[in-house]
This record gives structure tokens, C-alpha cells and sequence, in this order.
């Protein structure tokens, strides 16, 4: 049974309550039936008084002597059977009935109090197992037999607060089937709160029912949340939000919440991969380990992306010493060797002046400006002349870009040829060089 005050779970044999020191009335069931013996004892004094009234009345009305006779002086009579007497016969045989009934009738009431108290008993404890509904209908059909036993009143009120919280779980399930999770969590605040202030070990069942739901509820909820996540940080806060459930849903969710994170830091680290970013690719996997440490996919992937790096790095070192080998070449050559002559000519004018003309090119990998043609020139006879030197124009060549030069050499009519003896000129920011 349960206190009547604090709604603790009591044995059927405490006198006092254990959780509050509410002195329990323990005698409703014997005032039940102590009723029903006094009101028999009652009966019983009252028809001993009737039989005992009938027979002297029966005597007086018609005595058992009913023929008087007068002989000697003596008064005789006949005999008559009291069974024969109408007067004594009928008031015995109503005294039989009347304690037949009477005892017939306290039998049945001590039956009434012993079947009412087991079946409080046994709704007590379909109570703590949850059947709520049926336990109340049975604790409402022993009341209209013993509508006075408060044991009986005081589990009709605890079952009506269960009535209340199982009217709000129904309420729950009908939001859950619609998925508007936000509301079936309200519902379940509102049941908890109907019962914030109660006790005992009904109301703990109650509670306990309603946490598993709000945790069924959150297990459907992040289910739900989850088809439309694809980071792991949005996953992974999913994962920390159901890790605080220990039961089997939480626990299956909570796999398949890491299954996901796996899959996605192996995707994504692929597509840093092809890129050839080791560090976002090492620290995607590495996520996806913190958060499923046992996952040989990620564990040998990662393996994978430091051999891949380590590769990278090696060629890139000898990329780059070949790259810098390359440039000091290059450098070199844009130095010493950026200008190509590509045509030259000569020839006498009608002046009788020697006229030097020819064109370059610019092989270099920058361009160049103020090239500078310094010759030599020859006779017939290939006996040197003179020495010389002329500017191309335009004065600015780009990368592979020609210019031309030209020069008379006035007073020099016996010039046949010429040799190119250097080319000068400037790299952008920097001095002046020439071909070696």
C-alpha cells in the first residue's frame, strides 16, 4: 500500500510511514468487519429477546395446559405438542431464518473485505508496472464496496495523477508521430510538472516513465537532425548531444552518428589529397579519429597521406633545387647572353660612306633596353679600319622581341665588313651586362 500523505510505498504490515511518520490506519478493513459482527451480535441479542417474549406470551395465551379437568380437587390437562402450537412454532422457526440470514450475511461481508483488500494489492502493484488504467478501475470498483477504506481513496488519488501524466504521454506520442518534436517536449515538461511535487515509489515510476520518453524522444529528434548534417562539426556535436543517454537507442544513434563522421572526413580528406594540402587532409582525419578512434579506414588513410607527403615534399625539395638551378641559368644567361644578332649587313653609299645595318633579338627570359652593338670593321683585305658602336631602337625589347641597328662611318669608303665584337645592354632594376 502507499502512505496517505507522501504517496510512499509501504508493506501492508507498517503501522507508521517510513519516508513521513504519518501513523497509518491500519483498521479499516477490521472496522469493515467489526461493523458487520456488532450489527450481527446486534440481530442476534434482539431475536433472542423476540423468542424469549413469543414463548411467554405463548404460554399465557394458551398455556401448555389447554383441557382442565377437575377431579379430586386436583387440576389435570392434556398434553399438546409445541410443534402442533402455531403460536410457539412460527416465532422459533423466524428465529432460525433471521440467524441464518444473519450469519450468511457476515460471512459474505468478511469475504467482501478480503477480496477488496487483495484486489488493492494487486492494482497496487499493477500500478508500479505501468497498467495505471486498469489498476484505477479496480481501485474505483472496490471503492463502491468499501467506499469508507482510505487506504482505498488514498490509491484512487495517486492513480489519478497517474491518469493526468499518462493523458500527457498519449499527448507526446501524437507529436511524435507528427515529428513536431518541440511541442512533445512541452508535453513531457507538463507532465513532470504535475507531479514536481510528489513522492514515493508511484510517482519515482512515473518520473522514470517520463525521462525515457524525453530520452526516446531526443534519440527520434537527432535522427531526424541528422540526414540534413554533412560537416563533422555538425555531426559531432549531434554525437556529444546523445552521448549523455545510456540506453540502447542512444547507443545505436551514436554508432551510426560516428559511421557518418567517418565517411565524411574520409571524402573530404580525398578531395584536400588531390590537392596536394597534406595539412587540411591530416587534420580532417585526425577529427574523424578523435571522434571514432577504432576506425582502421581513417587510421590507414592517414598512414597514406604522410607517405603522400613525405613523396611530395621530397620531389618538391628537388623540384625546387632544380627550379633554383634552373633560374641561376637562366639568371645567368639573361646576363651574358640575351641578345641574338640576327642579320647584319654593310654596304658603301653614293656618298662614299661605309653603312652598317643589321637586327637582334631578345632571347632572354625578361626584357631588356639600351642594347648596344660595339664592331670592328675590315677592308677587302680583312685589315681592321676602325672600331665602333651603335644602339638598337626601340629602345625596349620584350621577351623575344626584335629592334634594329643602323650606323654610317663617314670617311670610311674602303670598309667591306664588319665583327661584332660585343652587345651590351640592361635588365629592368638592375646594371648593365653584356655577352661573354
Amino acid at each position: 500500500m502507499f502512505c496517505p500523505k507522501c504517496g510512499y510505498k509501504l508493506s501492508n504490515e507498517a503501522l507508521f510511514c517510513e519516508k513521513c511518520g504519518t501513523k497509518l490506519n491500519k483498521n479499516t478493513d477490521r472496522e469493515d468487519l467489526n461493523a458487520s459482527t456488532i450489527q450481527v451480535h446486534s440481530i442476534r441479542q434482539a431475536l433472542k429477546k423476540n423468542i424469549e417474549r413469543d414463548q411467554v406470551n405463548a404460554l399465557n395465551v394458551t398455556g401448555v395446559y389447554t383441557k382442565f379437568n377437575k377431579i379430586d380437587n386436583y387440576k389435570t390437562c392434556s398434553k399438546v405438542p409445541f410443534y402442533k402450537n402455531i403460536n410457539i412454532a412460527m416465532p422459533l422457526l423466524s428465529a432460525v431464518l433471521t440467524a441464518g440470514l444473519t450469519f450468511a450475511y457476515y460471512f459474505h461481508e468478511v469475504s467482501v473485505t478480503k477480496n477488496v483488500e487483495k484486489s488493492r494489492i494487486t492494482a497496487e502493484n499493477m500500478a508500479l508496472q505501468g497498467n495505471i488504467s486498469a489498476a484505477y478501475t479496480i481501485i474505483d470498483t472496490s471503492l463502491k464496496l468499501r467506499p469508507n477504506n482510505e487506504t482505498l481513496k488514498a490509491d484512487k488519488k495517486f492513480l489519478q495523477d497517474g491518469e493526468v501524466v499518462t493523458s500527457h504521454m498519449n499527448v507526446t506520442d501524437n507529436y511524435i508521430k507528427e515529428k513536431n518534436f518541440n511541442e512533445a517536449l512541452n508535453e513531457l515538461d507538463e507532465a513532470a510538472n504535475s507531479i514536481s511535487d510528489k513522492a514515493g515509489a508511484f510517482y519515482t515510476m512515473l518520473n522514470k516513465n517520463i525521462e525515457n520518453k524525453r530520452i526516446a524522444l531526443t534519440v527520434l529528434q537527432i535522427k531526424s537532425e541528422m540526414n540534413n548534417k554533412s560537416s563533422i562539426e555538425d555531426l559531432a556535436e549531434l554525437l556529444n548531444k546523445i552521448s549523455n543517454y545510456n540506453v540502447k537507442e542512444a547507443s545505436e544513434t551514436a554508432s551510426e552518428l560516428r559511421k557518418r563522421i567517418s565517411t565524411v572526413a574520409y571524402n573530404t580528406a580525398n578531395e584536400y589529397l588531390k590537392k596536394n594540402d597534406f595539412t587540411s587532409a591530416l587534420q580532417t582525419i585526425n577529427k574523424g579519429i578523435t571522434y571514432n578512434p577504432n576506425d582502421k579506414k581513417l587510421i590507414n588513410f592517414k598512414q597514406v597521406i604522410i607517405s603522400e607527403k613525405n613523396s611530395f615534399e621530397a620531389a618538391e625539395q628537388t623540384r625546387i633545387q632544380n627550379a633554383l638551378a634552373s633560374a641561376a641559368m637562366e639568371d645567368k644567361n639573361n646576363k651574358t647572353n640575351a641578345v641574338e644578332v640576327t642579320s647584319t649587313s654593310t654596304g658603301i653609299n653614293k656618298y662614299g660612306d661605309f653603312v652598317i645595318k643589321g637586327t637582334v633579338k631578345n632571347i632572354a627570359t625578361r626584357p631588356i633596353s639600351s642594347v648596344q652593338i660595339y664592331y670592328t670593321i675590315y677592308d677587302a683585305n680583312n685589315n681592321e679600319l676602325s672600331s665602333d658602336s651603335t644602339y638598337v631602337y626601340p629602345n625596349y625589347l620584350a621577351v623575344n622581341g626584335t629592334g634594329e641597328f643602323d650606323n654610317t662611318e663617314y670617311g670610311a669608303a674602303k670598309g667591306h665588313h664588319i665583327k661584332i665584337t660585343n652587345i651590351t645592354w640592361i635588365l629592368p632594376q638592375e646594371d648593365s651586362h653584356e655577352n661573354k
